[in-house]
């Protein structure tokens, strides 16, 4: 992402300008997890990008699974931390496209609202990034959203056509369906899963 990119979502976190929070991890993903969690590794590391408030990283972290929230933003990285001191999970604040990734790879990696919050342009680097850090065998949470046709952004408008061109040369799509997430979004996702080849 470029400086200035960077930049306006800092400045967003510093004045509270975050009205994608809903104040949870969205109910698909809650959902997904009760009812498909074995499609998932019930162990080792996990990754959230755009991680935002942490409620996925609290909610995919279990005794057997650290997950790790990344964001660009320190304000939002220091807020994280402040809420969230301690559990099996940690925040980092970082570039998604250069940070270090663990040796091995990750076992997970979950994406809500963090492909659509970038240009278009960029998704092919997305999908590369996503090739290199998860491991062979690991799992790519993608829960597709705004499914629609849209002018501009963020959030840029996705369709399960994008996902599959760019994820289908190094991923087996495993899980697709709809998801009854936040309210205001219901009809405009997918839930998707996809497992590194």
């Amino acid at each position: 992402m470029t400086t200035t990119t960077a930049c306006d979502w800092e400045k967003r976190w510093q004045i509270a300008d975050t009205l994608w929070d809903k104040g949870r991890a969205s109910p698909a993903l809650v959902s997904f997890l009760k009812d498909h969690g074995d499609l998932i590794p019930s162990q080792g590391i996990g990754l959230v990008p755009g991680c935002g408030a942490g409620y996925d990283v609290l909610l995919l972290s279990t005794p057997d699974r650290h997950m790790t929230g990344l964001d660009m933003s320190p304000t939002c990285i220091a807020k994280v931390k402040k809420d969230y001191p301690e559990g099996n999970y940690d925040f980092i604040c970082d570039d998604f496209y250069k940070f270090q990734i663990p040796q091995r790879g990750y076992d997970l990696v979950y994406d809500y609202t963090f492909l659509c919050a970038m240009p278009p342009v960029m998704r092919p680097q997305w999908s590369s990034r996503m090739a290199e850090i998860i491991r062979p065998g690991g799992v790519l949470i993608a829960l597709m959203y705004p499914l629609e046709e849209r002018e501009g952004g963020p959030p840029f408008g996705l369709s399960e056509e994008v996902y599959m061109e760019l994820l289908g040369d190094n991923f087996e799509n495993i899980y697709l369906a709809d998801a009854r997430g936040h309210p205001n979004r219901i009809g405009r996702e997918k839930m998707s899963v996809w497992k590194r080849k």
